[in-house]
């Protein structure tokens, strides 16, 4: 997610499937609709009305309420979207955020 990410804040376009991604992993981490919308709005394709639609039916605000999720490694990874190169925390999950818990755990001990 973080090549993802770092393609958005350069301006540059990312796949359908790598938005839902990149827009599912934000909420999962609280960010709110407006922070998505800013992040997106550095794409040459933006268009406000469209990408505040797309986010908040993300989020279950607005068509059928459902709440989505962030797709699997093995969905991110069948559509080419995986980049976790050696990471080896990615050997040990199966979805994108398992990373982020294992990441702070990591991060949190003192060995």
């Amino acid at each position: 997610l973080k090549v993802m990410i770092g393609n958005l804040r350069a301006g540059r376009g990312i796949p359908h499937l790598a938005r839902f991604t990149v827009v599912t992993f934000l909420r999962a981490m609280n960010w709110d609709v407006d922070e998505v919308i800013k992040l997106f709005s550095l794409l040459p394709d933006f268009n406000e009305r469209i990408t505040r639609y797309q986010v908040e039916h993300i989020y279950g605000l607005r068509g059928s309420k459902t709440i989505y999720t962030t797709p699997s490694c093995h969905t991110l990874k069948t559509a080419n979207l995986c980049y976790a190169g050696n990471d080896p925390i990615c050997a040990k999950i199966k979805h994108p955020l398992q990373y982020v818990k294992l990441k702070v755990k990591s991060v949190g001990r003192s060995d």
